[in-house]
């Protein structure tokens, strides 16, 4: 097996919750949040706690990249063990951890003779992220070479589209994401918006549902227009047993389609709330 080529994702990317944790190939940069007194890594407490926290006292964690410092670390010591790097981001419009890995890796190529980092954002969140860096390790693992697992996670990247909906805007509005008059009409009328990241990674509502049924169904319908399909990605917020249904609808719409079901983890669910859930779908290349 070849193993000079490493995966470097961010704790955003739910790897932790799929065999990438244990790949000696594949490294995690991990997010950092605040609530109050507190503070940890992403991953170190379970969403219910974190949930918990803000239920009591009202206020959201606040969420922060990894220092750049701590990111040059990773790819030095990557580099100057032969190693070459692709790392793939959180959407960019979402975080800023893209620009500063973008920092580190010039800084480190710059510092260390022959070091060959590249960084991709995914735009998109949680687990297609892993589901890329999974193809980029078998086809390395394989014998590819850096420039085309680099050109093949791009084209991976624009044929992944992002469908996800929100059970209540009140983090969103917390958090200063959406004007207080958006929040507090859905908050009246019980309006759960459905959002789409467009090619750019932004977000926009590309539809409204008044029930959490209504919603589910139309994940369903939205994604399923993006066929033929290559992998579908379900990922949630404490809602286990809606994103459960929701695989089994794909898996029955799709059948041959690989599905890979995961949390979001502590950073997306800091500003999405509890009950978000989510379909990702990566197109088949044409």
């Amino acid at each position: 097996m070849h193993d000079e080529i490493h995966v470097v994702v961010d704790s955003i990317s739910a790897a932790d919750e799929t065999f990438l944790k244990d790949d000696p190939r594949c490294h995690i940069v991990r997010l950092i949040l605040r609530h109050g007194d507190h503070e940890w890594i992403d991953g170190e407490r379970p969403l219910a706690e974190m949930f918990e926290m803000v239920e009591k006292t009202g206020k959201l964690p606040m969420t922060s990249q990894p220092p750049i410092g701590m990111i040059i670390d990773m790819f030095t010591e990557l580099v100057k063990s032969g190693k070459k790097v692709i790392m793939l981001t959180v959407d960019s419009v979402l975080s800023g951890t893209y620009e500063t890995c973008r920092l580190a890796a010039r800084q480190v190529m710059a510092d260390v003779e022959g070091a060959d980092i590249r960084i991709i954002d995914s735009k998109t969140a949680a687990c297609p992220i892993s589901g890329i860096a999974m193809e980029v390790l078998e086809h390395t693992a394989a014998g590819m070479d850096i420039d085309a697992a680099e050109k093949m996670a791009r084209d991976m990247v624009a044929r992944t589209e992002t469908f996800f909906s929100i059970n209540t805007l009140d983090y969103l509005q917390k958090g200063g994401r959406i004007g207080a008059v958006g929040a507090l009409i859905g908050s009246i009328f019980g309006i759960r918006p459905i959002v789409h990241l467009d090619k750019e990674g932004r977000l926009e509502v590309v539809d409204k549902c008044r029930t959490r049924k209504k919603v589910l169904k139309r994940i369903v319908e939205l994604a399923a227009e993006k066929a033929p399909l290559e992998a579908i990605f379900v990922a949630h917020a404490e809602a286990a047993e809606d994103a459960e249904g929701l695989k089994a609808q794909m898996h029955e719409l799709f059948p041959d389609v690989p599905i890979m079901l995961t949390g979001i983890g502590t950073v997306l669910a800091a500003h999405l709330g509890p009950g978000v859930i989510g379909i990702f779908v990566r197109q088949q290349a044409k």
